[in-house]
């Protein structure tokens, strides 16, 4: 009896122990499946209105990277703020790379100096840059004047046509006119298309911004001119307008004032996941037909790791900080 006994308690433990080790197994399984990433799908946010060069810009990497990854990305719309409420919506994410967003910089930067809302860029997790917009100058074909020194003593003085006192046409508007020395006479209150409208009626003259989307298709046509664009290289879709550095003012020339997407990850995100979602990111941006779709829209592909893009904003922060004290006077001049 003793021995029957005994090889039943044996069966018993060797079952028990079978048991155990499939709960062990299923848990390891389960707590790797856990920490694969990713798993699920991946949000992508975008700051402003669907249509707008970011956003279309947005689509198209989100489709190449939902193949690469496996899952989907998706694009989702939350305007405000000029792009700031996606930048206040990734800083309190959850550090796990399940949201990511395109963000305006070094416009956001200019946005917390002036009215500090908690954002600590220098803790975001940096994936990378999705597009470089380039800045130009245009105006109404018939104005008479083309170059800096011509505007400059011109009269009347020349009004500058703005949306609103934020944004980074204002942060271009405030330091190209300073270096450029253009009065600050700005009208502010437009939107959008709004701005070339105004400048056709006579209300405004002289207007900034990424020579993308509508603004590209405006000034290829017969109603508009651009005078120069922010840079030291000819803007390939607009091959006959000047740099600014050729009219002999590099210090606004190069990239110093263009509008760079770069792409930001909630603080605390693993260096791992960072790495996953840049090599998935650079990835579409090699793309031959990516670059063609981003390029037909006035836009630029740059490729940046994680560790450029972050080296990049602390470039941003510099330029920023040595011009805010001249946007916070200009802001406080059109008031």
């Amino acid at each position: 009896m003793r021995v029957i006994f005994g090889v039943k308690s044996l069966r018993f433990t060797r079952l028990l122990t079978v048991m155990l080790a499939m709960v062990l197994v299923g848990m390891f399984a389960s707590a790797c499946a856990e920490e694969e990433f990713p798993n699920r799908d991946i949000e992508w946010f975008v700051g402003f209105n669907a249509g707008g060069g970011f956003d279309v810009a947005s689509r198209i990497i989100a489709d190449k990277m939902s193949d690469d990854l496996g899952v989907d990305v998706v694009v989702r719309n939350i305007p405000g703020g000029g792009g700031r409420r996606a930048v206040q919506e990734i800083s309190r994410g959850e550090p796990d790379g399940y949201s990511i967003s395109i963000v305006n910089m070094p416009n956001q930067i200019t946005a917390e100096l002036l009215d500090p809302e908690g954002v600590d860029f220098n803790s975001i997790g940096w994936v990378g840059r999705a597009v470089i917009q380039t800045y130009g100058m245009y105006t109404a074909a018939d104005y008479p004047y083309n170059t800096p020194s011509e505007i400059a003593a011109s009269v009347p003085e020349p009004r500058y046509c703005l949306t609103g006192l934020s944004g980074h046409s204002f942060l271009v508007a405030s330091i190209a006119t300073e270096e450029l020395g253009i009065p600050w006479n700005p009208v502010t209150g437009y939107k959008g298309s709004e701005i070339r409208a105004g400048q056709l009626r006579g209300e405004c003259e002289l207007a900034s911004g990424p020579i993308a989307g509508d603004t590209l298709t405006a000034v290829n046509g017969p109603e508009f001119k651009v005078l120069w664009m922010f840079s030291d290289e000819r803007f390939e879709q607009v091959p006959d307008a000047p740099t600014i550095s050729e009219l002999g003012h590099a210090s606004v020339g190069a990239a110093t004032l263009a509008n760079n997407g770069m792409v930001m990850a909630p603080p605390g995100t693993p260096d791992n996941v960072l790495n996953i979602l840049s090599t998935s990111l650079n990835k579409a941006l090699a793309d031959p037909e990516v670059i063609e779709a981003i390029h037909a829209r006035g836009m630029a592909v740059s490729i940046l790791t994680p560790q450029e893009a972050s080296k990049a904003v602390e470039g941003m922060f510099g330029i920023v900080e040595e011009n805010i004290d001249v946007v916070r006077a200009k802001s406080v001049a059109a008031n």
